[in-house]
């Protein structure tokens, strides 16, 4: 059943009146008892293009429609308790903070204008590069958002510095407070706006295409779809999603990979394989492909239901947002 175990959270969540905040006593996925594991990136990967009324239900949506490529091709809306809440703020809201370990943890946070209170709303996190900071238009959704009358809430995440790396980065030195962030942001927003439970979306650049990947294995019962960008699970070793983990060790749910990588960042190729292959294998894909849109995107056929991996090799491309097709990345976003 998707979402299950996020919809029990959510029901029950109590998050602050203060919009810039998220209470820290709000419930999460209770992380503790997830693996997390060891992942990683390189030290030397930098952050890429900066850039500029309904109830929550806890019925089972019902099994997802595959194609003939196996993977989910309809899925029904599910909206969150904030569905007709009209108090939540809109516009670009920099400098949110959640609270974990009591320690203040920021955010960025973009509802589009006009806001339908009562649409059920995807909502995208999108995760920055080694050395970045917290971008919800990373990828230009913002824009493509307002574009499309308002469509998607975007969240971008800021990462921090560890001891082991003295950089803002997401994974492998902060993931355990980096998935409390997704878990806390979460919430607050099923809490507060009209979001589509079933349409939760990680992206990310680099350091943050690997937390994406992590949430994909992680938080799969809590996120249809992952489209890391220059993002592996190898560079420190053995990570949550690779395939030296059993799935049924670390990973939950299902989820759809969409993986974009340049045919010139060569370093990360090995890596990005193998990650990509663990998907595949812990959602029975079949080691068939067959092409997938955007172009020229590959997807294996025959995945379980609720599940598909893809990827996207671009020529020409190096260690970089691929800038022409962020309008195709965001219309699959739509699409699912």
């Amino acid at each position: 059943m998707r979402c299950t175990s996020i919809l029990i959270a959510l029901a029950l969540a109590g998050c602050g009146d203060s919009p810039g905040a998220v209470d820290a006593g709000s419930p999460s996925l209770d992380a503790a008892t997830r693996d997390a594991g060891a992942s990683g990136s390189d030290a030397g990967e930098a952050a890429v293009d900066a850039g500029p009324g309904a109830d929550a239900s806890l019925a089972d949506a019902g099994p997802d429609l595959d194609d003939a490529g196996g993977g989910p091709t309809v899925v029904p809306v599910r909206p969150s308790a904030g569905c007709g809440a009209t108090s939540g703020p809109t516009g670009a809201l920099t400098d949110q903070t959640t609270s974990v370990d009591g320690v203040d943890r920021g955010y960025d946070l973009f509802v589009p204008e006009p806001y339908d209170p009562a649409r059920p709303h995807p909502v995208v996190f999108t995760y920055h590069g080694v050395g970045g900071s917290s971008n919800t238009n990373q990828f230009n959704f913002d824009r493509f958002s307002e574009a499309e009358g308002g469509a998607t809430i975007q969240v971008a995440p800021q990462g921090w510095t560890a001891p082991e790396w003295a950089e803002t980065h997401f994974v492998p030195f902060n993931l355990e407070a980096s998935l409390t962030v997704f878990d806390q942001v979460l919430a607050h927003l099923a809490a507060n706006y009209c979001i589509d439970l079933n349409r939760v979306f990680a992206m990310g650049m680099s350091n943050g295409g690997q937390m994406a990947f992590h949430l994909g294995c992680l938080r799969g019962d809590a996120i249809r779809a992952i489209v890391p960008s220059g993002g592996r699970c190898f560079s420190y070793g053995p990570g949550v999603c690779d395939p030296d983990h059993p799935p049924s060790a670390q990973c939950v749910g299902e989820v759809m990979v969409l993986s974009v990588m340049g045919e010139d960042d060569t370093t990360r190729h090995a890596d990005e394989e193998a990650t990509i292959e663990g998907f595949r294998a812990r959602q029975g894909c079949s080691t068939t492909v067959e092409p997938r849109s955007p172009a020229p995107c590959q997807r294996f056929v025959g995945c379980e239901a609720g599940g598909e991996v893809a990827s996207c090799r671009i020529p020409g491309l190096g260690h970089q947002i691929w800038r022409d097709g962020r309008r195709d990345l965001y219309d699959y976003l739509l699409s699912i």
